[in-house]
């Protein structure tokens, strides 16, 4: 009775959510009332914003139907209801930016099992994925739910975009049927922050529908975690969109919508029916599910097949990333290839001691001690090659008056420093004594 009484008030709170956002229950109908604040128009102006990217109806005779402006969009029927789909069919060949959409197939998931950690990935390929990014009204909490669910899929000589659409709210078991009969093709899925907010959404909606789902079970490669470990030194930005401009080379057209404004457009086209926002989302969904392909290809090949020409700072956050990872060999040759003479001081040193620290890691010292010398030579304020320097003469090379000239020099540094690392200068000083003490305990056996 109690899990009745607590279903009853969630059913009874979603439905007041759906009449403030317009719907009505069970139909397909629009108010006729005046335009009400949307919750995105509660956080600012987010609502004039978009009457700006739309010319107002009277001009084009009024609302303009979404079956008018997308050809090809289907009313699917469902045991559950209908909803609107839309696929659109890319031929393998066609450049999205500056890559092939068919260039992630010539790569292997055994790359992305490496990096996911699931060793599932690697019986796969790339044609068992998914791709797949959401929509979303923008409420916060159990009131968020994906109006647009779009997916993205290998299929033949074609690379297949297939979008799911809600009229209204009362669309969303059906949507969720047809997802989930698809989803159950395919081995796994490829998202750009889907771990953290697509998969969670949509997991929890099937739950509110009390619908059985997998989502949450199945590989998944999210594309956002290792453009952060790739990029994050050469770009301000890791988001899907800034990517797209300064690293894939593409270009969208005006046909676009920003993301923040989407949730507002979805808003106003329950109020007014008015498809030519709607029409603009689709193509913003679109182009995200392209631009994964290509930069899921982007990816695999750098963390694959690095190259010498590849950019210093790429390099530098492979190198990293595949140490952390704990891919020695391959670490050691990205990091020898990011201490390129171009890269800027700070990250070349860092290229330097994350070397050092493998070759040390191996017990390769005397060729650690070439990096080091080479940091050393060039930092005036960081003393941590000179600390290296100064512990291998100190304890494999037992060479006091090395050591001590390392020490002395790091102190040297410290003194000039504008904000000198009082921890690291109180050890060398604790270093250098015993340094002295040792050579002087040296120079009374000797004389012994």
């Amino acid at each position: 009775m109690l899990l009745t009484t607590i279903e009853h008030n969630m059913n009874q709170e979603s439905l007041a959510r759906l009449r403030r956002l317009g719907v009505m229950k069970g139909v397909r109908q629009l108010r006729s009332a005046p335009r009400q604040a949307s919750p995105v128009d509660d956080q600012g102006l987010a609502g004039e914003r978009a009457a700006r990217f739309l010319p107002a109806m009277e001009e084009h005779g009024g609302p303009q139907p979404l079956t008018t402006l997308l050809p090809g969009l289907e009313l699917v029927d469902t045991a559950e209801g209908a909803c609107y789909v839309l696929d659109r069919v890319y031929s393998l060949h066609q450049r999205h930016g500056a890559h092939r959409l068919n260039e992630l197939l010539e790569h292997s998931t055994l790359c992305a099992a490496r990096f996911c950690q699931d060793e599932r990935l690697a019986s796969t390929t790339f044609r068992d994925y998914l791709f797949l990014d959401t929509e979303t009204t923008g409420l916060s909490g159990a009131g968020m739910l994906a109006f647009m669910v779009g997916v993205g899929f290998f299929e033949g000589e074609a690379f297949v975009v297939r979008q799911y659409f809600l009229r209204d709210h009362g669309d969303e078991p059906a949507m969720l049927l047809l997802l989930d009969e698809l989803i159950q093709r395919f081995a796994g899925l490829i998202t750009f922050n889907g771990r953290s907010f697509d998969l969670p959404l949509l997991d929890g909606r099937f739950v509110m529908n009390r619908m059985q789902t997998d989502l949450l079970a199945r590989p998944h490669i999210d594309l956002l975690h290792p453009a952060r470990r790739l990029w994050r030194l050469r770009f301000e930005s890791c988001a899907l969109s800034a990517l797209e401009q300064n690293l894939l080379g593409l270009q969208r057209t005006d046909e676009d919508v920003p993301g923040w404004l989407i949730p507002s457009l979805y808003h106003q086209f329950l109020q007014s029916g008015d498809g030519r926002g709607m029409a603009r989302v689709f193509y913003h969904n679109r182009i995200d599910m392209l631009s994964m392909v290509t930069l899921a290809a982007r990816i695999t090949h750098l963390f694959a097949e690095p190259q010498a020409g590849d950019h210093p700072l790429e390099l530098l956050g492979l190198g990293k990333w595949q140490a952390d990872l704990g891919f020695i060999i391959e670490a050691e040759q990205a990091l020898r290839m990011a201490a390129a003479p171009e890269l800027d001081t700070v990250f070349y040193h860092e290229a330097l001691m994350r070397l050092g620290s493998l070759l040390k890691r191996g017990e390769r010292r005397e060729e650690a001690l070439t990096v080091w010398q080479q940091v050393a030579y060039t930092s005036f304020e960081d003393v941590t090659a000179h600390v290296e320097l100064a512990k291998y003469y100190e304890w494999h090379a037992r060479d006091l008056a090395q050591a001590r000239a390392w020490t002395e020099q790091a102190l040297e540094l410290l003194e000039g420093a504008q904000t000198p690392a009082r921890t690291v200068h109180a050890e060398l000083e604790h270093r250098l004594a015993r340094l002295i003490r040792k050579m002087d305990e040296g120079d009374d056996q000797t004389a012994r």
